[in-house]
């Protein structure tokens, strides 16, 4: 009976922390997958609104020959991002800046990702 209350203890205390991320954790999480082409992984972090994007970009990718394929996700690879924590959060929605660094541009970009609470969770619901 011991080992089932602590079985059970640990399984919750584990659920309880995985569904706790905090936004710019899902958004970096997303970004990541998304740049490493690895779209199921993004689908993760994804509202229904921005699967559509994820799934256009899949089919462009599905599309390619293989050496074409090969020479984009090489291309991604050199691509890293860092998404910046919120001050605050406040409501149900936030937008958090993040930044692109990639050899190929002179300078650093910044863009925007939105995310929405959805239950406990945050996910992404728009680029910008």
């Amino acid at each position: 009976m011991k080992n089932f209350l602590l079985i059970t203890l640990c399984l919750a205390t584990l659920s309880a922390c995985s569904c706790r991320q905090k936004p710019e954790q899902v958004a970096q999480a997303f970004l990541e997958s998304f740049f490493a082409a690895d779209y199921q992984q993004a689908r993760v972090y994804a509202t229904p609104e921005i699967t559509g994007i994820i799934d256009k970009t899949q089919s462009i990718l599905d599309s390619l020959s293989q050496e074409e394929h090969r020479e984009v996700i090489s291309y991604l690879s050199a691509i890293k991002v860092t998404v910046q924590a919120p001050e605050r959060i406040k409501g149900d929605t936030i937008r958090l800046v993040y930044r692109v660094d990639f050899s190929r541009l002179s300078e650093p970009g910044e863009s925007v990702i939105t995310l929405r609470r959805e239950g406990r969770n945050w996910k992404v619901y728009a680029l910008e």
